[in-house]
């Protein structure tokens, strides 16, 4: 599947809403494991943006 462009401004906003960072301890593991899905995406996210600028810079030279 392929997704929509993915804008730095897309993942910093995501990074601040949804940082990585250690589990708060005070939290029950259920929340704690809710946070860390919502980590997950944004991790994803960030792997997929790699991966098509990538792709764009790899078309770029074999344009030319």
């Amino acid at each position: 599947m392929s997704l929509p462009v993915i804008t730095d401004e897309l993942i910093e906003a995501l990074d601040q809403v949804f940082p990585n960072r250690h589990p708060d301890l005070s939290l029950s593991d259920r929340e704690v494991w809710y946070r860390a899905g919502q980590r997950s995406v944004v991790d994803y996210l960030i792997e997929q943006q790699l991966r098509q600028k990538e792709t764009m810079l790899t078309n770029r030279v074999l344009e030319n």
